[in-house]
């Protein structure tokens, strides 16, 4: 599978098609597919990509999870949602039924990395340091 952009995958629709069938994802076309979705990043096995943030307050970070929760139930794929701390938010997207990443995993990170939110400014204004020291090297 080639590279992708965001938006071809948002492009696209998981459309209620994950099952046992879905094709699973070779570690090279994880390796393509991640640098559309930036800020996420896949575990050691690379059954699951996540993204991490903090929220600019516990109505932001619930606020983010019911607007990836409709996403989520129009995509027919769920993700992991986990809040710690009343605003540090990580998600997981992995396609359970093949206990692995499919096609499916990033067309929904990218969906959810188009919701509105709130971020803490501190947070985001570290991301951004991050991105463009990335960017120089």
């Amino acid at each position: 599978m080639a590279s992708m952009s965001a938006e071809e995958l948002r492009a696209q629709s998981c459309g209620g098609q994950c099952g046992k069938d879905t094709p699973r994802l070779s570690s090279e076309e994880i390796t393509n597919l991640l640098p559309a979705v930036q800020d996420w990043e896949a575990n050691a096995e690379r059954t699951c990509i996540s993204k991490r943030f903090v929220a600019k307050n516990f109505k932001a970070a619930i606020a983010f999870f019911e607007e990836v929760m409709k996403v989520a139930e129009s995509e027919g794929h769920h993700p992991d949602l986990h809040l710690t701390s009343y605003r540090d938010v990580k998600v997981d997207v992995a396609t359970h039924a093949i206990g692995g990443l499919s096609k499916f995993d990033f067309i929904l990170a990218a969906r959810i990395d188009a919701v509105p939110t709130e971020y803490s400014p501190k947070w985001l204004r570290q991301q951004q340091e991050k991105h463009a020291q990335a960017g120089s090297a």
